[in-house]
């Protein structure tokens, strides 16, 4: 008896089974049916060499904005991140693994890529906020280096994401003074660069408040400067 190869393994590698699944994401997406993109797995053609490739590159930015997108959705109103659940870390992980893969696809534009960076790191940052301070400072660390890329123009959110993310490391007990004082100056540059580009009320409080902590933070530190 002849085997039967299953149909998707032969178009496979053609890469048809990644056009085919990209169109039912894209139908998803448009139907903003998030969970069903959540849930679905990535083909299999989309591993190693593959992930470079534009269908797979487009599954990964979609699956990964999905992700980021339900884990906002449980925040609470003007809150940055969300609680601690475990479908919040699960879907924050989701985010920033299927963000970071996308980028190794060559079609996005330049604004494009801003904001997959911008979505990426904040995935990173929200993570680290449900995560022990150990366990998390890998990726707040990662994502404050995210935002520093000069290919980012300022923008108020993306400020106040980028102090956030340097108050973490600045908070982190088990580092050294030098460092914590690097972090803290870094969240307050960051917010005051924020608080100039003409934030609406909400945003100007969540500002006001980085700074005011990492100015605090910076003052109980030995030897960091605070003026």
């Amino acid at each position: 008896m002849n085997a039967v190869v299953p149909v998707c393994t032969v178009i496979s590698l053609l890469a048809g089974c990644a056009v085919s699944q990209l169109s039912t994401l894209k139908k998803d997406e448009s139907d903003k049916n998030y969970a069903a993109i959540e849930n679905k797995s990535i083909d299999s053609s989309c591993t190693g060499s593959g992930q470079g490739s534009p269908e797979c590159a487009q599954m990964s930015e979609i699956q990964g904005r999905a992700c980021l997108t339900l884990a906002q959705q449980e925040a609470a109103p003007n809150a940055a991140c969300p609680p601690a659940t475990d479908t919040a870390r699960r879907r924050l992980q989701c985010a920033a693994t299927d963000l970071d893969a996308s980028r190794l696809g060559q079609q996005f534009s330049s604004d494009q890529l801003i904001e997959l960076g911008e979505m990426h790191a904040r995935a990173l940052y929200c993570g680290a906020t449900l995560k022990a301070r150990s366990d998390g400072l890998p990726d707040a660390r990662e994502a404050a280096r995210e935002l520093e890329s000069p290919s980012l123009p300022p923008s108020p959110r993306r400020e106040q994401l980028a102090a956030a993310a340097e108050l973490y490391v600045a908070n982190s007990d088990g580092l050294q003074d030098a460092e914590r004082c690097r972090a803290a100056l870094r969240a307050i540059a960051r917010a005051d660069r924020g608080l100039t580009e003409s934030p609406d009320d909400s945003m100007k409080q969540g500002l006001q408040a980085t700074r005011d902590h990492a100015s605090s933070v910076a003052a109980h530190l030995t030897a960091c400067p605070t003026s």
